[in-house]
């Protein structure tokens, strides 16, 4: 069936109408930000500085324990994190309701009814992150390098010592940008469609819900989705870290020898990869699983949980 271009700009006008219910959304998303962010900062310390190249110099004793430093400035890097994760969850979610209900709205007009709904998930999520990741690099990039920054005596705050130390190479916030998308637009695609399938699945088993049922569905739901959808991409997780600490190493190391900064040297995301395996081994490439299982599980049931939650109890509106 050929679809009329008219209709289509229709359906999705119509979409965006309800202009309450776009500030629903990016209400709760904000919401929803601040909790994650607050609860699975410190978790994501760890894992960066455990999946850094200096984890066994720093942070691990001669005699193999872990180090305290590993647990100290466990809140470094927030600011950023915080501020890109608000903005980011607003644009996320926005875009993700928006896309989903256009092809919601198609699908009733009688277009696009051979498409499966996990397909229209998948979509939506992926147009969603795509326009997150713009947003999230340069925040991701200064995050983790101030999670690793040792702090001397006299200096800045981490952020402020980050942020001095790579403004004189603003592309700098740029790398690993590839590399996030590649780790992050899988594991979010898979993320919503398993949690919108386990959700309709546990609320179809539960005829007459009320809001709590709801609730606890959607947070169950989003957890395991989280965790499962956490492991296939540690790999890529790893090196995408390597390559954003690499930058501020970079620069850290001109500076201190006097000269002039030039753009950073580029490293592929294979290089990095054959790097760990030379060093470190195929173990290197899956250096804080356990972690990142758990912040998967946690921050995926915090994420979509407040949101959702925060649209039923705070603003009743439908959720997802």
């Amino acid at each position: 069936m050929s679809i009329n271009t008219t209709d289509v700009t229709l359906v999705s006008r119509q979409s965006l109408k309800p202009r309450h219910h776009l500030t629903n959304w990016e209400q709760a998303a904000i919401i929803s930000a601040l909790a994650s962010e607050v609860a699975i900062h410190p978790m994501d310390t760890i894992v960066t500085r455990m999946q850094s190249s200096n984890y066994t110099q720093i942070y691990r004793q001669i005699n193999g324990t872990t180090s305290r430093t590993l647990f100290q400035g466990l809140y470094q890097g927030f600011g950023p994190a915080l501020v890109a994760g608000t903005i980011g969850s607003a644009a996320f979610f926005t875009t993700y309701e928006v896309t989903k209900s256009m092809f919601e709205n198609a699908q009733s007009t009688g277009y696009l009814l051979g498409l499966p709904r996990p397909i229209t998930h998948i979509a939506s999520s992926a147009a969603a992150e795509l326009i997150t990741c713009a947003i999230m690099n340069p925040a991701e990039v200064l995050k983790q390098n101030a999670q690793v920054y040792q702090k001397r005596p006299g200096s800045l705050t981490p952020t402020a010592e980050t942020l001095k130390m790579l403004k004189q190479q603003p592309s700098a916030l740029w790398a690993g940008y590839s590399t996030l998308v590649a780790s992050q637009l899988p594991g979010i695609c898979l993320t919503f469609a398993l949690y919108e399938m386990f959700k309709e699945s546990l609320l179809e088993r539960q005829p007459g819900y009320d809001k709590g049922q709801q609730l606890r569905a959607i947070v169950l739901s989003a957890g395991v989705a989280g965790g499962c959808a956490s492991l296939p991409f540690i790999p890529i997780d790893v090196v995408k870290t390597r390559m954003r600490l690499a930058v501020g190493e970079q620069t850290s190391s001109t500076q201190s020898l006097g000269s002039k900064s030039g753009p950073p040297t580029r490293v592929s995301a294979l290089a990095v990869a054959g790097n760990i395996l030379r060093k470190e081994g195929l173990p290197g490439l899956f250096r804080g699983s356990v972690l990142t299982f758990v912040g998967g599980v946690v921050g995926s049931a915090l994420y979509i949980g407040c949101y959702e939650g925060s649209k039923l109890y705070l603003f009743d509106a439908p959720t997802s």
